[in-house]
Formats: structure tokens, C-alpha cells, sequence
């Protein structure tokens, strides 16, 4: 895997929502089945799976879907977002055509599940019909970098962070603590609440990729850190 092709795509990932019906092809989807068996977790111990399925059974726009099926363990929705933002982040680099579906699953009875697993969220995929890539950072709307940190020595290893996709582009994440112990929480929503604990898992990844493009590594642990009032606590991020 290289990690520094998949740290560039972040500033220019788009989420495409236009496909050409012309399918992926074997060689394409054969390079694509062999990254997802490299992929790294945030949680090692956590069983999941990526299946590859049609629009007959996911319906979407596009030709093709990849759903994440996942055990429930602690943090499990979170890992699933670090797995899948590293296939999101891999087809971009690729020119192949993505967009986060948390609404979007199989048809029922037309899978079967992985034993001991649920659904989680699922990413459509197919040749772009449309412009793949954003021209520059500006053509993004997030938030700044001192809303979400307030930790300005961490700003130039932010910038990638905040430029994650999120459910309904709410942007949940919260980082504070030190440069070297970086406390990640996410606000508290009613709404959206599942869907941001993967946001909060694709958010992670964007900083592990950030922070191996720095030159250091990323060592994640879940033992709770206070947190700002209105946040939920995720996970302790030092940086190695």
C-alpha cells in the first residue's frame, strides 16, 4: 500500500454522483480485491468484510457497490470508517468513481451475511460520468481548522483532516490534547449518531495518513480522555 498516494488523494477526492454504465473491468476490480485484503484497522481483533455487489442488489446510481459487514465490538462503526475511507481514498487516486451511501444497503434476503456480522455502510462505485477530482483545497466546505482544534502546533498535520468526507457533511470531529497526544471526540448528535462514529473512523485515517506523510506514526489507544462539554470521547492518538 502506498500511503502517500492515498495521503495527496484527500486534496482532491470528490464524492461522484454521475456513472457511466460501463463496467469496471476485471483487471480493475481484480487490483481493487487485492488492496481491500492489505487494508489496515483501526481495532485489529474486529472481523469485517467487503463485499463487491451490482446495482441489481444495491440500488444506486451506480454500476457497482462495496458494503462493509462488521462484528459489533467496541469502536466498530469507527473502524469501519478507517477501512473504508482507505478504499475511498484508493479508487480516487485511481480514477474511479465514488460516493459515501450510509443509506444504502442490499436488498434484503438477496445477501448473505457474513455469520456474526451486521451491515455498516456502503460506498457506490463505477466510472465517473462527471469531473473525478476537485481542482484545489477551496473548492472544499469544511470547517476551519481553529474550529475544530484549538491545538495550533497540530495545524499542518490537520489541514488533510478536516477535509474528510462526513454524513451530511456535519464534520463531528473535535481534536484536543497536545501534538503529541491528540484527544479526538465528536459532537453529540441525535440525528446522525451512527453515522458519525464512522465519520469519526474516516476522520482517523486522514490523520494516520497525515501524520506517516510527516514522517511519524500514529499509535491509537481508547482508554477515555476528558473532553469538551456537548462531545463524545473516541480515541487518544500519540504521535510517534
Amino acid at each position: 500500500m502506498d500511503h502517500e498516494v492515498l495521503y495527496q488523494a484527500i486534496f482532491h477526492r470528490k464524492s461522484v454522483r454521475k456513472y457511466d454504465s460501463t463496467p469496471l473491468t476485471q483487471e480493475v476490480l481484480d487490483a481493487l480485491k487485492g488492496f481491500i485484503a492489505e487494508l489496515k484497522p483501526l481495532i485489529p481483533g474486529i472481523k469485517t468484510e467487503v463485499k463487491l455487489l451490482p446495482q441489481s442488489i444495491v440500488k444506486t446510481n451506480a454500476p457497482q457497490s462495496l458494503c462493509i459487514y462488521s462484528e459489533k465490538k467496541d469502536g466498530w462503526r469507527m473502524n469501519a470508517g478507517f477501512l473504508m475511507e482507505q478504499i475511498d481514498l484508493y479508487l480516487s487516486a485511481n480514477n474511479i468513481g465514488a460516493c459515501w451511501r450510509g443509506g444504502s444497503k442490499p436488498a434484503k434476503g438477496s445477501v448473505q451475511m457474513p455469520q456474526d456480522m451486521v451491515f455498516v455502510i456502503t460506498l457506490c462505485i463505477g466510472t465517473p460520468a462527471q469531473e473525478m477530482h476537485r481542482a484545489n483545497v477551496a473548492e472544499f466546505k469544511r470547517e476551519s481548522l481553529n474550529t475544530i482544534s484549538p491545538v495550533s502546533d497540530l495545524y499542518h498535520v490537520l489541514e488533510a483532516v478536516r477535509l474528510a468526507p462526513s454524513a451530511l457533511n456535519k464534520q463531528p470531529w473535535y481534536f484536543s490534547g497536545s501534538a503529541d497526544r491528540i484527544i479526538v471526540s465528536r459532537k453529540k448528535s441525535l440525528l446522525i449518531d451512527k453515522m458519525n462514529q464512522v465519520d469519526i473512523g474516516i476522520a482517523l485515517c486522514c490523520l494516520w495518513l497525515s501524520l506517516l506523510h510527516q514522517g511519524k506514526e500514529a499509535a491509537f489507544d481508547f482508554t477515555p480522555s476528558p473532553v469538551p462539554d456537548k462531545h463524545i470521547f473516541m480515541a487518544n492518538v500519540n504521535v510517534l
